[in-house]
């Protein structure tokens, strides 16, 4: 009789907690707001804004400068191996090492500047891109606001949706107006030795 009167217990506790914890998570389910999601192409945003464009467009004339510099110095320097070879069997063999040598040091130097150009290039698109971003900040929250939305999406994360929640054209419309361009500027580097 105590073994039932024991099991019969634990089983009134059991039903108990078990009730409390549906209880609490149908509490915390309630306390929050219906989902309300716009959804954004923020890729799109990059590439057919205004900005987004001025960006791309002086990242590709300051490549193109910086890719006219290393080939000229490329063409120099397959004149300067061209040179070097024919001079082998003429030069003394400590001249000639030399002057092996100090190919092989203007080669190196023309590697890290290369480099040094690539990493200018990437830290001026992250500076724009950065700038980019922070003109989106405001134009987002009012998009939320406008639309009564509780989050933004990019497209990417969103497997199916239905048609009225892009809002991608108003973010590109609304960025337009409030940042038609943006300077891409290189941060200075020190000479390469």
């Amino acid at each position: 009789m105590k073994k039932i009167l024991k099991i019969t217990v634990m089983v009134a506790i059991a039903s108990a907690v078990s009730t409390f914890t549906n209880i609490t998570t149908v509490v915390a389910a309630e306390a929050l707001p219906p989902a309300v999601i716009a959804v954004i192409d923020s890729r799109m945003v990059r590439f057919n804004s205004a900005a987004g464009k001025d960006i791309q467009s002086q990242l590709d004339k300051i490549r193109s400068k910086f890719q006219a510099e290393i080939a000229e110095q490329e063409t120099a320097l397959k004149e300067e191996e061209t040179t070097l070879k024919s001079q082998r069997s003429i030069l003394p063999k400590e001249s000639y090492d030399a002057k092996v040598k100090d190919f092989q040091n203007k080669v190196l130097t023309v590697q890290r500047e290369v480099q040094i150009k690539n990493k200018q290039l990437e830290a001026a698109l992250g500076n724009a891109q950065n700038e980019l971003q922070r003109a989106l900040k405001p134009i987002l929250q009012k998009i939320l606001k406008d639309h009564k939305a509780t989050m933004i999406m990019d497209v990417s994360l969103v497997i199916e949706k239905a048609s009225g929640l892009d809002v991608t054209t108003k973010v590109i419309e609304a960025l337009d107006e409030v940042l038609p361009a943006i300077k891409v500027e290189l941060p200075v580097t020190p000479p390469v030795q």
